[in-house]
């Protein structure tokens, strides 16, 4: 039998309902970026291809940050030491970086990425094995790498070659009108995590962990090696976060103030939709969620507003959105 005309759209409706339904919020972060970058073009007086790579390749650490709580929050936990792994991992580089060629910076940012796995796996177990909440462990942790950092380089300094510099920032200064590279390479990050979680068992592990550990230990998943996995990964994209921020900067900070860069990285995760109680979210939302962390602040000092009062209105405006994902989630289980 052939459907009728009046079938079809109603068929297209509904079909249009379940797509926003799904990524409804995804899409909204993502025009909300656009928007917020529509609004700055018009405060300032030159808008182009400098501040648009300025934008992308300084935002870049922030997304980094911000995918790496998202996966360990998807999993059902939360980690305030990101932001202190980010200044380890960046100081690391930028101490033995320095003086060398490009091919053995590559090699020590791999080895920097693996040593930030294995540790941050390390503070998985300790959570499981004691039994201690998240949020106290990885709060620990925060000065514990705070503390190395400062012992790595306790003045700032160091460096790093030109090519990786331009891998991050497409300039071998640091500063340029390329933001291709960093384009190039949180497409590909991002749509490596997106399949991992999505088509794979160990990343669809994360989400069921997340949502029901009794139902999934009932599935035939161990929440313990779950978590512990999580935090690996999360720890290995808060150093590559580390690795971008001394790209950048060209040198390491061991006074950059890790507990405001692990703020951010929970704020992203919930403007990107990510449900902090574990289980529900998106790798890809947390991506424009990230940027616009790292944009409020020049719009707010663009707009002539004092730097202590744009501190209340960003925290405002994440109380704000913490508020509304609240309401919806409460909605969501509510009707479930």
């Amino acid at each position: 039998m052939t459907a009728t005309p009046q079938a079809l759209v109603t068929a297209t409706q509904a079909g249009w309902r379940r797509w926003l339904r799904r990524h409804g919020w995804t899409f909204g972060v993502w025009l909300l970026l656009l928007v917020l970058l529509a609004y700055y073009a018009t405060l300032i007086p030159r808008f182009g291809a400098f501040q648009v790579a300025s934008i992308v390749n300084n935002g870049t650490p922030f997304v980094f940050l911000a995918i790496g709580q998202a996966i360990i929050v998807i999993a059902g936990g939360i980690d305030l030491g990101v932001g202190g792994m980010l200044v380890l991992a960046s100081v690391t580089a930028a101490r033995f970086m320095e003086g060398q060629a490009f091919v053995t910076t590559l090699v020590i940012a791999v080895a920097i990425l693996a040593a930030a796995a294995v540790i941050n796996a390390g503070v998985g177990w300790i959570i499981n094995t004691s039994k201690v909440p998240d949020i106290v462990i990885t709060l620990g942790s925060l000065y514990v790498f705070q503390g190395l950092a400062l012992y790595m380089l306790p003045n700032p300094g160091g460096g790093t070659s030109k090519g990786f510099r331009w891998l991050f920032t497409g300039s071998d200064t640091g500063i340029g009108t390329n933001p291709w590279p960093a384009v190039v390479m949180i497409t590909l990050v991002v749509v490596a995590v997106a399949l991992w979680m999505a088509k794979t068992r160990s990343g669809l592990s994360l989400y069921a962990a997340g949502s029901n550990k009794t139902a999934a230990y009932l599935s035939g998943i161990k929440a313990t090696r779950v978590k512990i996995l999580s935090y690996a990964v999360g720890g290995a994209f808060a150093a590559l976060a580390g690795l971008a921020n001394t790209a950048i900067a060209g040198r390491g900070n061991a006074t950059t103030v890790g507990g405001n860069l692990t703020l951010n990285s929970v704020a992203a995760v919930v403007l990107g939709g990510v449900a902090l109680t574990g289980g529900i979210g998106s790798a890809i939302a947390v991506v424009p969620a990230g940027f616009i962390l790292f944009f409020l602040s020049p719009i707010l000092t663009a707009m002539g507003v004092d730097p202590s009062n744009a501190q209340v209105i960003q925290g405002f405006l994440i109380v704000v959105v913490m508020s509304v994902t609240g309401v919806l989630e409460w909605r969501r289980r509510r009707r479930s």
